[in-house]
């Protein structure tokens, strides 16, 4: 049976890999399944075990990067609900492959936590395509201000003490993010996008996908294998 195409979009909130997925998609003649970290975590993952949760302990938890000072900046740790449900996420992907399917996905390939490595282990031997949207940090932190989250958060049912520490919690943990996601600089493309639109990533995707397979998945495979 021939295998789907994978396209795996990493990058951090405010890359726009997710609006760039989306068109992807849209633009595609062929058929292309889309799914994102953003409907994962927001939509699969049970919110109790979300680093937002009251049991993100045993999911997702959001804890301070030096754990000296409580108030300074945020990381993700796992505990086993978030360890299985990324496996699952990822053997959704290799499903949809295996299936003859082809799949664009947004995702947050963490270095320092199980994703990356999981990832690698599970869409071993399809066709992936690894495209890395990185911005500047300054351009990210511009445009998630202006997303203006604070006013998109149900604060009538959250309650604005709650909404409050949302929007402080995900502000303590993008330089994390912003870290973690590019610490691997391995990749099939990568593409600022302070410099080139969504039309333009698409464009270049569609162009590297027409030169051949992905190679970035089988480096980093390597370079994992040799640590």
């Amino acid at each position: 049976m021939m295998s789907g195409q994978i396209v795996i979009v990493n990058g951090t909130s405010g890359s726009g890999k997710s609006t760039a997925c989306r068109l992807f998609q849209q633009r595609a003649q062929d058929y292309w399944l889309s799914y994102g970290i953003d409907d994962f975590l927001a939509n699969t993952l049970p919110a109790r075990y979300g680093h937002h949760g009251p049991q993100a302990a045993e999911g997702i938890q959001a804890v301070p990067v030096d754990p000296a000072d409580p108030d300074g900046p945020l990381r993700w740790t796992f505990g086993p609900h978030g360890v299985r449900a990324f496996e699952i996420l990822h053997e959704w992907i290799a499903t949809a492959a295996r299936n003859d399917r082809n799949i664009v996905v947004d995702h947050l390939l963490m270095t320092d936590t199980p994703v990356l490595v999981d990832c690698l282990h599970r869409l071993d031997g399809l066709p992936v395509l690894l495209v890395t949207l990185k911005p500047p940090f300054e351009v990210l932190e511009r445009r998630v201000a202006e997303r203006q989250m604070d006013k998109k958060l149900p604060v009538e049912i959250l309650g604005e003490d709650a909404a409050r520490r949302i929007v402080d919690r995900l502000t303590r943990l993008r330089p994390w993010f912003y870290d973690s996601v590019y610490a691997n600089d391995i990749a099939d493309l990568t593409i600022d996008t302070a410099q080139h639109g969504p039309e333009d990533v698409c464009d270049m995707i569609a162009t590297r996908l027409a030169e051949g397979p992905g190679t970035a998945f089988s480096r980093l495979r390597s370079a994992y294998a040799s640590r």
